[in-house]
């Protein structure tokens, strides 16, 4: 099927799901939408042909008759040939355009304004091996609910020790906590579940989080614009550069290139002093590496997809590989199973022992 035919039947679908769900999906687009934009709209990513900027459906000489993307043509683009928010010059090598296309090639751009609208993710792994005490666990669940504006995620777990004895953790961050739960969800109705305060665990799981495919390209775009992740979001990223740019705000996130691979640099929020370098490939995050005082975090990422619901195929991207290393050593490899970025609430309330048990420090 044609890339706008796919855009077509996903613009569809996620419209019908606008209206029966609008008390929660339309309600959390933010202010400042494009009208006619919904939060749920299909975004512009390439699916899996990986295309880059300038490729026919997107610039000139694509779907919309030679129009360019979302063209007068019409058809070019998700916006129904509505005229796009921004087009990148091709081959252009400012951080400004790096940054919109690395956005556009996730499928993270919404709306006729072509905002960043992802809020949230649900992530299903059902393979690879994770570390439990130094030994190796053949991982059967590894379920991430990512809500990247409190910030916070739920990520359960379970897994298989080489003697064969089961092993399950539900890891959680939120604001400035982090606990472990024994089932989801643990203490939030009295006597069910069991949660465990760990602090120390703090600065690993807010650095998985802004490392991640998803969570790296929303920390660039606001340290570029010089903003919180809170503040940028919503917004198309050239446009906010620009508009940024134009207040006199300088940014923090820097662009180098290692022959066609753009190479970011740019501060995990909220944890001074950690910075991260993300290297891409067609404007796909390959790998994501992070200083953290005298530790290295290594995340790689490969076999990019579309891995949502195959009734609700929107070419919104993630890695099908990951791969996170801790100082050399591999801790952690996921195989990706089912994502869900169609604005699922997700919500990681802080239980009230491990609010009594302090806030870990940063």
């Amino acid at each position: 099927m044609a890339m706008v035919d796919r855009r077509s039947l996903a613009t569809g679908v996620l419209a019908l799901l606008v209206v029966a769900g609008s008390g929660v999906i339309a309600g959390q687009a933010p202010a400042g939408q494009a009208p006619g934009g919904a939060a749920g709209q299909a975004p512009a990513g390439p699916g899996a042909t990986g295309q880059p900027a300038g490729a026919p459906g997107r610039g000139a000489g694509g779907a919309g008759g030679g129009q360019g993307r979302g063209g007068a043509g019409g058809g070019g683009g998700r916006g129904g040939g509505r005229a796009a928010a921004y087009t990148p010059p091709a081959g252009s090598k400012e951080l400004k355009d790096v940054l919109y296309n690395w956005a556009w090639h996730m499928g993270m751009l919404r709306s006729g304004a072509e905002s960043e609208l992802i809020k949230t993710l649900e992530y299903l792994g059902d393979s690879g091996t994770m570390q439990v005490n130094g030994q190796p666990c053949a991982i059967t669940k590894y379920r991430y609910s990512i809500n990247y504006q409190l910030p916070g995620y739920r990520n359960q777990i379970t897994c298989t020790r080489a003697n064969g004895q089961p092993y399950s953790i539900v890891e959680n961050f939120s604001g400035d906590y982090a606990w472990d739960d024994d089932i989801p969800g643990a203490e939030l109705v009295a006597g069910k579940g069991k949660s465990t305060p760990n602090p120390e665990a703090y600065r690993e799981r807010v650095i998985r989080l802004w490392a991640s495919p998803q969570g790296a390209l929303k920390a660039a775009i606001a340290a570029a614009a010089g903003l919180p992740v809170a503040e940028s979001f919503g917004q198309n990223p050239a446009t906010l550069l620009d508009r940024q740019a134009a207040a006199g705000v300088k940014g923090t996130t820097t662009l180098t290139w290692q022959g066609e691979k753009a190479i970011l640099t740019f501060p995990i929020p909220g944890l001074p002093g950690v910075t991260a370098t993300a290297t891409l490939d067609n404007y796909l995050a390959e790998r994501v590496v992070v200083k953290n005082g005298t530790n290295t975090m290594e995340f790689v990422y490969s076999d990019y997809g579309d891995f949502n619901n195959p009734l609700f195929k929107i070419e919104a991207l993630m890695p099908g590989t990951i791969v996170e290393r801790k100082n050399g050593t591999a801790v952690r490899t996921v195989k990706s199973k089912v994502t869900e970025v169609g604005q699922v609430y997700v919500v990681v309330p802080v239980p009230d022992s491990v609010q009594k048990a302090g806030p870990a420090k940063k």
